[in-house]
């Protein structure tokens, strides 16, 4: 498995060689990768990954990934090819771990999104990759499929072995006698060959073979973290490159009419599906075998999107008329009295430095504070019409004053798993008054909360692995389970954050 990482820039003949001729340079050579996603072709023999930016981690005024290493460093991290100890991987066991599983959760999301949206302009894939059948999309999808599957099935093929082994060491010595000839020793008979219960092969046990055969070439040279204890004789070196280009399809298809039960019928079509994909790319100097997005940035959106945002909300409050269109938004209790009040949200797909919010710039704040009036007058336009139906009402009758409308920035976030206290979303206590940049506070008077004008925005990260993980299952009781875990979550840190800029009190008239 070859590892690179968005927006960053690679000497030329890296990318060419692992990815063909795509990449935008600069002034030294250098090809900057603007994909994010999978590839595998014949020239490398070996996945390649690229990863989101977000893994980037800026430390001592350098981008380092994870904040350590360069990201040429980790290229060959996991590839079987290295020379003279050149390429030998620099990770510990800790980041090998997470980014495997990062990298892969990472292709699962993008798989997600490009089912979920076929027309989108930012996918590229192969035609096969299309498909919703995981044995029809990319080689990579199929490797998936056959880690899925052992993973689910351990005691299956503990029990297939044990009952194809059963009795093989006991001998049959009346065929034995009958049939061989002793040698003598010592006055005793001793038989150099024996007769057992094996008489021919053994079909469950040839396709057996040839899936942990197969599994034994994903975990040795694709460097997939996959563990598995067999006893066989497995294919291996030139003979299982002889069956990825041919052999595989051909044996699979004289032993394919010796099996009756679903598993053995889905152990063999994945392993059919295996050697089909590597066949196919083998036998073409052009054939490629894909599914990547050029703009990560949309991917993270409809994530959350997908993830926090109501889907029935009135059209013109995401399509607003002065062109701008809104990210994220819902319908939740205030955090002032409870009731139905709209929440905005922007997507920022990057890494926040801690008290830094100068890379928003002036331009995002002042939108996002626009989406926030224009939600503002969409409704007063109904309520001074009559003509409310069953859209909250912001304005209080009796007052003539506002709730506040809860507006925040989103953007991922790699979590220290040392830290451990947070669960899918990180605030911080401390960026809670406007000098320190975790709130842009909109106001013309000083200390006056419940008015049209005083709009509060709260920059809050999400915890970008939990998500992919999420997005990528695409589980919708696991979805609807944190939208709500969430949503109350941004109320009560926008509670906290309206205590430490205002002072409530609650006045009483005097009686008499």
């Amino acid at each position: 498995m070859k590892i690179l990482i968005e927006e960053q820039y690679y000497p030329a003949d890296i990318i060419r060689d692992l990815c063909g001729d795509f990449g935008e340079p600069n002034k030294n050579g250098e090809l900057k990768v603007s994909r994010v996603g999978y590839f595998f072709n014949h020239k490398v023999s070996d996945c390649v990954i690229c990863l989101p930016k977000v893994i980037m981690f800026k430390d001592e005024g350098v981008h380092r990934a994870f904040g350590k290493y360069q990201p040429q460093e980790i290229v060959n991290a996991f590839s079987s090819d290295t020379e003279d100890g050149k390429n030998e991987c620099k990770l510990d066991e800790r980041a090998q771990a997470f980014i495997k599983d990062f990298a892969l959760w990472s292709y699962r999301t993008i798989s997600t999104y490009a089912r979920l949206n076929p027309e989108s302009e930012i996918v590229y894939q192969t035609s096969s990759a299309k498909s919703e059948d995981s044995t029809q999309g990319t080689l990579l999808d199929v490797i998936l499929m056959l880690i899925k599957f052992y993973n689910e099935n351990k005691d299956y093929f503990m029990y297939v072995i044990k009952n194809i082994h059963s009795g093989y060491d006991r001998v049959n010595w009346r065929k034995t006698i009958s049939r061989k000839t002793p040698i003598m020793q010592d006055g005793s008979p001793i038989y150099m060959e024996v007769i057992n219960r094996r008489k021919q092969i053994n079909f469950d046990e040839e396709l057996m073979i040839i899936f942990y055969s197969i599994l034994n070439y994903v975990a040795k040279h694709l460097g997939f973290d996959l563990r598995f204890e067999c006893n066989y004789d497995l294919i291996s070196g030139a003979e299982f490159e002889s069956y990825m280009e041919e052999v595989g399809l051909i044996r699979l298809r004289a032993i394919k009419y010796k099996y009756f039960s679903d598993k053995d019928l889905q152990m063999w079509n994945l392993c059919y599906a295996f050697f089909d994909k590597t066949s196919r790319i083998n036998s073409s100097e052009h054939s490629e075998d894909y599914l990547f997005v050029t703009d990560f940035d949309r991917v993270f959106e409809n994530m959350m999107n997908a993830l926090i945002s109501d889907t029935e909300v009135h059209k013109k409050l995401v399509e607003q008329k002065d062109g701008k269109l809104v990210d994220h938004i819902f319908l939740h209790k205030s955090p002032i009295d409870g009731s139905p009040i709209y929440y905005i949200g922007d997507s920022k797909y990057y890494k926040r430095s801690k008290g830094d919010q100068t890379h928003l710039g002036e331009t995002s704040i002042y939108k996002q504070h626009t989406y926030a009036k224009n939600v503002i007058q969409w409704n007063m336009n109904l309520f001074l019409d009559g003509d409310t139906g069953e859209q909250p009402q912001l304005r209080d009758v009796l007052t003539e004053g506002y709730n506040p409308i809860p507006n925040f920035f989103i953007s991922a976030r790699i979590p220290d798993k040392r830290s451990g206290g947070d669960k899918f979303l990180s605030f911080d206590d401390k960026e809670i008054k406007p000098q320190d940049s975790g709130v842009q506070l909109n106001r013309q008077f000083e200390n006056r909360l419940f008015d049209r004008d005083t709009l509060l925005l709260c920059h809050y990260d999400v915890n970008f692995l939990f998500l992919v993980s999420l997005y990528g299952r695409d589980n919708k009781n696991a979805q609807a389970t944190w939208r709500e875990y969430v949503r109350k979550e941004f109320r009560n840190k926008i509670q906290s954050t309206l205590n430490e800029l205002y002072t409530f009190r609650v006045l009483q008239p005097r009686a008499g």
